[in-house]
C-alpha cells in the first residue's frame, strides 16, 4: 500500500499537489490540492498500479453499499456482422459486458477499425466476459463477439475477476478443498 500511495502522484505527474492516505489494507484516499487535478484524474478512466486495475472515485461522506464497485471502462466489441452495426444493436451487445453509458459509433461516418467501442460501468465483483455467441436469425448461423477491455491488464485467469490472482482464487481454493 505504501508504494502505491507514493507512486500514483508521480504517475499522475502532480507530485506536490496530492497526498495519499492508507485507510485499510485495501482502501486508500488521495487528497488533491486542486479540484481541477481531481477532475483530470477521474476523466482519464482506468488507472492501474503494477498492472492491477484500481477503482477511483470522488470521496463521499456516507458511501452507498456499491461505492467503488463500478469501473468506467471502454470496451472494444469485435466481429460484429455488418448488418448489425447499428447504435441500438451495439448498445445491446455492450450490455453483455456492463451498463452502457456511451457508444462511440456514428453510422454516417467511415468505420476504419474492425471494432466498435462502448463505454460501460463494469461491476468489478463480476468476471470479465470476453466472448459471447449470438445466433443470427433466418438460419444465419452464429457468430462469436469478442470483448476487449481497454487498459485492463491483470486478472484471475481461472474466474476472470479483477480482484485477485489465480493463486489466491477462491473458486480454485474451494475446488482443491472439495478434492482433498
Amino acid at each position: 500500500m505504501a508504494n502505491l500511495i507514493l507512486e500514483m502522484p508521480r504517475k499522475w505527474q502532480i507530485y506536490d499537489r496530492v497526498r495519499g492516505v492508507a485507510l485499510s489494507s485495501d482502501r486508500f484516499q488521495f487528497i488533491f490540492k486542486f479540484e481541477q487535478d481531481l477532475e483530470e484524474i477521474l476523466s482519464r478512466g482506468v488507472h492501474t498500479y503494477n498492472e492491477w486495475t484500481m477503482v477511483i472515485d470522488r470521496w463521499v461522506e456516507n458511501p452507498p453499499p456499491d461505492y467503488l464497485q463500478y469501473l468506467p471502462v471502454w470496451v472494444q466489441i469485435r466481429n460484429i456482422p455488418v448488418n448489425y452495426r447499428t447504435t441500438k444493436t451495439i448498445m445491446t451487445f455492450g450490455e453483455f459486458a456492463g451498463q452502457v453509458t456511451e457508444v462511440a459509433f456514428d453510422p454516417m461516418k467511415a468505420q476504419t477499425k474492425d471494432y466498435v467501442r462502448v463505454k460501460i460501468l463494469f461491476d468489478v465483483s463480476k468476471p470479465v466476459r470476453r466472448t459471447k455467441v449470438i445466433n443470427l436469425p433466418k438460419n444465419g448461423g452464429s457468430v462469436t463477439l469478442r470483448y476487449d477491455f481497454e487498459r485492463i491488464q491483470k486478472r484471475c485467469f481461472r474466474c476472470q475477476r479483477l480482484t485477485h490472482q489465480q493463486e489466491s482464487c477462491p473458486i480454485f481454493r474451494q475446488a482443491r478443498l472439495e478434492k482433498a
